[in-house]
């Protein structure tokens, strides 16, 4: 898996949650990713969106 391919997912995540005069948070976007992965046919997917969780999980703690 390249690195631009995981940014790239948490990229189009973040465009699609953000709304003026809404303050996004981490976990919004990890349980979008979450959302995405789980509803993806694509293994390739699945998996690009498990470690986006896993580097965004890592800010939290």
């Amino acid at each position: 898996m390249r690195g631009e391919d995981v940014y790239t997912v948490i990229g189009k995540v973040v465009s699609s949650l953000l709304r003026p005069d809404h303050t996004l948070t981490l976990h919004e976007i990890i349980n979008a990713l979450h959302l995405m992965g789980e509803g993806a046919s694509l293994q390739s997917i699945k998996d690009t969106c498990s470690e986006a969780i896993r580097i965004l999980a890592r800010q939290m703690h």
